[in-house]
């Protein structure tokens, strides 16, 4: 996916603000059979964008390609304070926890411990 088909998600997200704001289970993955991949040139700001309209997400699952994108823009001082506000568990598809997962996710586990918002980090084999 590109940053312009990232943008286009997010601004769709944000239209249908009402809908969104109601969604407690988010789940974002690649599908491994589909066409084009994620590509790098996505800002963590762009995630975090897309993140934002999801205020009651209380458990966030992200596939295993899309796990250190996520935990780098969620290191951003506004990923901890203003999306995700109600998440509780965060559950990563990885085999194993990596250490470079560990360190882009703990900034944000950190701060919203901090803040009284303490979130679980889950470790889930391919496909569970």
């Amino acid at each position: 996916m590109s940053e312009w088909q990232l943008s286009s998600l997010t601004q769709l997200c944000n239209r249908s603000l009402p809908s969104c704001s109601t969604v407690e289970c988010l789940d974002i993955r690649e599908d491994q059979g589909s066409g084009p991949r994620w590509q790098d040139d996505i800002e963590n700001a762009q995630w975090i964008d897309l993140l934002h309209p999801f205020t009651a997400v209380k458990d966030l699952y992200l596939s295993k390609e899309l796990v250190l994108r996520v935990a780098l823009a969620l290191q951003e001082p506004i990923g901890a304070t203003e999306v995700l506000l109600m998440l509780e568990n965060l559950f990563l598809e990885r085999l194993q926890p990596s250490r470079l997962v560990q360190e882009a996710i703990g900034p944000f586990i950190t701060a919203r411990q901090s803040s009284n918002h303490p979130v679980t980090v889950h470790y889930l084999e391919e496909g569970e």
